[in-house]
């Protein structure tokens, strides 16, 4: 995909450390990196759209490896935005998360601050939105706010609501950082968390399955559809990412456009089910305030 890749990307550190995965390629084709602390590779952690539980055996993950692969394995000369450490097994409070993100950046200050924010604990499944708002005049110290779909909320609605208290605090004390879910970036979701007030996307979903007509769909009924049904998975799947790759862009232009007029129509798909939704949207969080 270099050859067709031009734009922001996301890589992991965990990778770069673990999987040799060469910056100096990455450096001739991506635009800028967010560069993820590895926590995911590092667990057995799975995102909304995963298709299951896989075999895998993630290798032993700390501050410290991150720390190396980032000073032995990264070239800063790409503009970067990094992404705070997290692991399973170094779960602390969101007030442990932003002193530990701000003494981590002082490493690294020719990165971009992005700090993903993580549930309290292994037994709280839900992120603690109430805490990150009690602190958000620290969140002036980031540059990007992150968080995952998959802690966000039991519910698109949930989830929706949940970025937009987020936004709605950060928006009382003069600030306009932008918001990145972790985990999202499917045709339906994504389009509803920027709505809500999410502003920066990324996820597997367009590596596992295809986009088509506004819908995420199985990869296979994709090439059937598009291809015809003799072509080997891994062409089917060669011209899947390609063609994913290039809806992205669709999908940005229609939010763009929406930002400038307001207007539903904006969105070539789905826009009169986005304006339903949003209105549900809308007055639940009336009824909350």
């Amino acid at each position: 995909m270099s050859a067709t890749i031009t734009d922001e990307i996301l890589v992991s550190a965990y990778d770069l450390l673990f999987h040799k995965l060469p910056s100096k390629k990455i450096k001739k084709f991506a635009s800028a990196v967010f560069l993820d602390s590895g926590g995911y590779e590092g667990s057995k952690d799975a995102d909304l759209s995963d298709t299951g539980e896989h075999q895998y055996i993630p290798g032993q993950w700390t501050q410290k490896h991150l720390d190396k692969a980032l000073s032995e394995k990264w070239d800063f000369e790409i503009p970067t935005v990094l992404v705070t450490y997290d692991s399973p097994h170094s779960k602390t409070t969101i007030k442990n998360q932003i002193d530990r993100g701000k003494k981590h950046f002082l490493k690294w200050p020719r990165a971009a601050r992005n700090i993903l924010f993580k549930t309290e604990s292994v037994k709280e499944p839900i992120l603690n939105i109430k805490s990150i708002i009690d602190h958000k005049h620290e969140l002036a110290n980031f540059d990007v706010i992150g968080v995952t779909e998959k802690e966000l909320g039991k519910s698109t609605l949930d989830r929706m609501v949940n970025i937009a208290s987020i936004r709605l605090a950060l928006q009382s004390i003069g600030l306009e950082t932008p918001i990145h879910v972790f985990g999202s970036l499917d045709s339906i979701s994504s389009p509803l968390y920027f709505l809500a007030g999410a502003d920066i996307f990324d996820g597997l979903t367009w590596l596992r399955y295809a986009y088509s007509d506004g819908n995420t769909i199985y990869k296979h009924n994709y090439g059937a559809t598009h291809l015809g049904i003799s072509f080997d998975d891994y062409r089917v799947n060669g011209k899947i990412w390609s063609d994913n790759y290039f809806y992205l862009f669709k999908v940005r232009e229609d939010m763009q456009k929406f930002l400038l007029k307001g207007d539903f129509g904006e969105f070539r798909y789905n826009g009169a089910l986005f304006k339903k939704l949003f209105t549900e949207f809308e007055a639940t969080m009336a009824s909350r305030e």
